[in-house]
């Protein structure tokens, strides 16, 4: 079982299950996701995050962050650095794609990070920030493909998969990509703080609280 009780108003998640995490832009979706990512690492598990609108180097350093492990088993699918002429070190942890709508090469290297921890036994945490973006650069049937493919190799492994997407999408995009998850953690600012509750894990959808 996946511990998220830290972070989420649910204790525990199977094995294999993939959360879409929706709401405004600048609630704070992406902290969350890198907040579940450094629980699973403290925990012994292995982060992948796939970005679309943040170099590795800074993944790396929102992640370490918040864990006191001195060098985090974390591997980054960078999908901006190419892009905006960025340095590319190359490292094992790292894969460079050209850009966020080249859907083959991102999903070739998320597979390689889920199967290489897989293979070594290690429970892994995938985060992808975010979905938007693609569907800036490609129309809606094409991400629904990509993330069908990605949430079920994820789910093959027995992994948690965290999403983001922002809600400021019209009602039918929301609701064909909202299908391709087990629940969905929606998140909006309130009075003076931000809130999430969780929707479609329990029988019915979990109060509001602060994260």
């Amino acid at each position: 079982m996946h511990d998220v009780s830290d972070h989420l108003p649910v204790d525990e998640l199977r094995p294999g299950t993939n959360l879409l995490v929706t709401g405004p832009q600048g609630v704070g979706k992406y902290e969350l996701l890198c907040d579940l990512l450094a629980t699973g690492i403290e925990r012994g598990q292995r982060g992948v995050v796939v970005s679309t609108s943040q170099s590795a180097p800074a993944v790396r350093d929102d992640i370490s962050g918040r864990t006191a492990t001195a060098d985090p088993s974390l591997s980054v699918v960078d999908c901006v650095s190419e892009r905006r002429g960025g340095s590319t070190p190359r490292n094992p942890d790292t894969e460079y794609v050209a850009s966020p709508s080249d859907f083959s090469s991102i999903g070739m290297a998320a597979s390689e990070f889920l199967a290489r921890a897989d293979g070594r036994g290690t429970d892994t945490r995938l985060g992808l920030h975010s979905l938007s973006t693609m569907l800036l650069e490609a129309d809606v049937k094409t991400v629904f493909r990509f993330t069908h493919i990605l949430t079920g190799r994820l789910s093959g492994v027995a992994g948690l998969g965290v999403v983001t997407l922002d809600d400021g999408h019209d009602q039918q995009t929301m609701n064909t990509l909202r299908q391709l998850f087990d629940g969905v953690v929606e998140t909006r600012h309130g009075v003076d703080s931000r809130e999430c509750r969780v929707v479609g894990i329990e029988e019915s959808a979990t109060g509001w609280t602060r994260f």
